[in-house]
């Protein structure tokens, strides 16, 4: 018996505060020496004032390098026509560019770089530039970060089987069982205290779409085996424990039901599901790396022994401001779901 390494991609997702408020779906692949970037955009939330341009660069940084991806502009009406005289663009010759009046509310944003060993481990940042009339005039630039690159060693088993032919001829044949596992995360929107899953509410139809796509690479590769769709939902820390679990719960068994129902060749028993009341796991981390005022005190809180609901009493009344800005910039994002598809690649024989 011998072993090998095989490396795995993690996909990665994550939306907080600031910029993250306007991504969703973030994921991060390798095909070979491609890295492919993925994410939904909404540019409603990012239009420029009169007479300016709004730019945004996905910027991939690790150990001092840096690789922007194509960039996303949009304009006001003059900066339009302004940019247009011109024949260019405020953000090079590989941007997407939208007039404001135009811009969709949602831009499925899909490119590829070049892989270089570098990217293993870096992070993915929005990087937001607001020129001015003519481009002269700038706002200091704005960068959030979205999710990071890691590719983790596997060890997988590869037995070697002695066939014998004939009783005289003796072939080896390497036989290697490769299992890979597939991971994201969906922002999935239900309208208050309804479990039912509305794929045109709002960007649910971009989200779904994500996470069909990745079934879809598994399920219709025909060297790969579908082993089992995992699927947790998590509510915020927001209102009463006992009806977030209950929520939770419902949800998470709704986006089951909704993947059974666009895959009939998928066996329901391979679609398992968890459910975790409230994600004060991630709040928990959204906090560490804030800003907020009143940081170490809500750390304490949410660290001590005191039941959910207690906790959540304690932060809104002693710390209101704060509060407003978790409600704002960090519990959407805290109500997720995450997910991971596991598949087998086929036996590979070589005689």
């Amino acid at each position: 018996m011998k072993r090998i390494l095989l490396s795995i991609v993690i996909l990665a997702a994550s939306a907080a505060a600031a910029l993250g408020q306007q991504v969703r779906g973030v994921e991060l692949t390798r095909a070979g020496d491609q890295l492919r970037v993925k994410m939904s955009i909404r540019l409603q939330e990012v239009l420029p004032g009169h007479n300016q341009t709004v730019v945004l660069t996905p910027q991939l940084r690790n150990a001092g390098i840096s690789q922007s991806l194509k960039p996303v502009g949009v304009y006001s009406r003059n900066q339009w026509y302004y940019y247009e005289r011109l024949g260019t663009h405020a953000g090079g010759t590989e941007e997407l560019s939208f007039r404001k009046a135009k811009a969709p509310e949602f831009l499925q944003y899909d490119a590829f770089v070049s892989y270089d060993e570098w990217m293993n481990g870096a992070a993915l940042y929005l990087v937001r530039e607001t020129l001015g009339c003519c481009g002269k005039e700038k706002s200091a630039k704005q960068e959030r970060f979205l999710a990071q690159y890691q590719e983790e060693p596997r060890e997988v088993e590869v037995r070697v089987d002695t066939v014998y032919i004939e009783k005289t001829v003796v072939v080896e044949k390497e036989i290697e069982s490769r299992t890979r596992s597939i991971n994201g995360r969906a922002f999935i929107d239900f309208p208050v205290s309804d479990v039912k899953i509305y794929p045109e509410y709002h960007s649910n139809k971009a989200e779904l779409s994500a996470m069909r796509t990745t079934i879809d690479n598994v399920v219709n590769n025909p060297d790969w085996i579908l082993r089992r769709i995992w699927i947790k939902g998590y509510a915020s820390p927001e209102g009463k424990h006992e009806v977030n679990d209950r929520l939770a719960k419902a949800r998470t068994a709704s986006l089951r039901d909704y993947i059974a129902s666009q895959y009939r060749n998928i066996d329901p028993a391979l679609i398992e599901v968890e459910h975790e009341a409230e994600n004060w796991e991630g709040l928990r981390a959204y906090v560490e790396e804030s800003s907020l005022p009143n940081k170490d005190r809500i750390l304490e809180i949410i660290d001590g022994d005191r039941l959910p609901d207690e906790k959540e009493w304690m932060i809104k009344s002693r710390y209101p401001e704060d509060w407003k800005a978790l409600l704002k910039d960090c519990l959407p994002f805290l109500r997720r779901t995450d997910y991971r598809i596991d598949y087998d690649i086929k036996e590979i024989i070589n005689n």
